[in-house]
C-alpha cells in the first residue's frame, strides 16, 4: 500500500500534470522508502501505515518526492541506471557499470536527493536499528 494517494500527488505536483502511471509510481516510491527505512521501528495500523500523524505526513511527502523523481528520470524500472551511452559521429559507445549497490554502480541514483534530505532533517536517516534482547 502506498503512503500517498494519487490525489495527494496531484496536490504536491500542482500546477504540473500528474503522470498517467501515478498510482504505480507511488507504489514504487513507497517500496523504495520501505527499503531505505529497514530497521526503523514505528507503530502502524493494520495496513502498515504509520499511526503517528506527523510521521505519516513525512512518509506522504517523501513518497511524493520519490514518485516525481522516478517520473522525471523517465526510467521507472531502473533498467537504465547502470548504463551510459555516448555517440561521436557514427560511433556509439555503451558502457555498463557494475552491479547495482556496488561501488561501481551507475551514476544515476534511484533515490531522490530531496528524499534523503527530508529523511535526514526529520531524523529518520540514517536509520540506526534497535536490536531486541
Amino acid at each position: 500500500m502506498a503512503y500517498a494517494t494519487v490525489e495527494e500527488l496531484t496536490e504536491f505536483l500542482a500546477p504540473d500534470p500528474v503522470p498517467a502511471n501515478a498510482a504505480r509510481l507511488l507504489d514504487r516510491a513507497s517500496t523504495k522508502l520501505d527499503q531505505l527505512l529497514i530497521g526503523a521501528v514505528y507503530d502502524t495500523d493494520a495496513d502498515g501505515l504509520p499511526l503517528d500523524p506527523a510521521l505519516a505526513a513525512v512518509f506522504r511527502e517523501a513518497v511524493c518526492i520519490q514518485a516525481q523523481y522516478i517520473a522525471d528520470l523517465g526510467d521507472e524500472t531502473g533498467a537504465n541506471a547502470n548504463v551510459s551511452q555516448m555517440s561521436l559521429g557514427n560511433q556509439t559507445i555503451t558502457r555498463f557499470f557494475g552491479r547495482p549497490g556496488s561501488s561501481s554502480a551507475g551514476k544515476n541514483s534511484r533515490v531522490a536527493p530531496d528524499l534523503l534530505e527530508l529523511l535526514q532533517v526529520k531524523g529518520l536517516w540514517p536509520v540506526n536499528p534497535y536490536v531486541w534482547g
